[in-house]
């Protein structure tokens, strides 16, 4: 039963891509972002009682940040995340058909310090599940971290975030290109590592494992 979870644990992936303090942003009063994308060619390695690497299938993200003041800004993102459907023969089990899905939230207060440095600090939860054979599992932790950017022209924007939280570590860089006065597009590829997570099957002793998820974000930002 274990090697059935290890494959359907991309459900996990990139589960709070990006916390990051998004180049679209903008700080300044009462100004709203909204940013709609996925990920591209997500894949997930895990290790611990056992070590998996599985694909991903679909996934959606969208955030909204508000500008509060010239310094200040609030963040809110959630997504939703679903493995490769797989079907797998557990001894004394049969062939046994499901798939993993992960619904990651995440709050967070970004800060400018200047032009091209923003931090921000954050709380981000994922829920985890994976149908009737697994108990559904949760992370949660408060975290931290840092955004730069630099200007390539009047259009595009290089940026890197790194953020930190208990068990939990975000490294991400990417490119913004500005569509227009009040739109970008935004590619970027993203490391995100899960430590000690609980994978609990039913009626049997809890696991736990690290996870390691990569993927390419793709963001799609206009001004409201």
């Amino acid at each position: 039963m274990r090697k059935i979870i290890a494959a359907l644990t991309m459900g996990l992936v990139l589960t709070a891509t990006p916390v990051s303090a998004s180049p679209t942003a903008v700080f300044e009063q009462g100004a709203i972002i909204l940013e709609l994308g996925s990920t591209l060619n997500s894949k997930v390695k895990g290790q611990g009682s056992f070590n998996v690497e599985a694909d991903g299938d679909f996934g959606y993200k969208y955030s909204i940040t508000t500008g509060l003041s010239d310094k200040f800004a609030l963040q809110y993102k959630q997504g939703y995340f679903r493995s490769e459907t797989k079907t797998i023969l557990v001894p004394g089990k049969g062939s046994l058909t499901t798939y993993a899905k992960s619904e990651p939230m995440d709050i967070n207060l970004l800060y400018k310090v200047n032009p091209t440095i923003s931090l921000l600090a954050g709380y981000e939860h994922s829920k985890i599940s994976y149908g009737d054979y697994v108990a559904a599992a949760s992370h949660s932790t408060f975290h931290v971290g840092l955004t730069a950017t630099h200007k390539l022209d009047d259009k595009a924007t290089l940026f890197a975030t790194a953020v930190r939280g208990s068990g939990a570590s975000l490294n991400e860089a990417g490119i913004s290109y500005k569509l227009s006065a009040a739109s970008a597009f935004t590619v970027s590829y993203a490391e995100r590592k899960v430590k000690d997570v609980d994978l609990k099957i039913l009626t049997a002793p809890t696991h736990k494992a690290d996870y390691t998820m990569t993927g390419i974000t793709c963001m799609f930002g206009t001004r409201l």
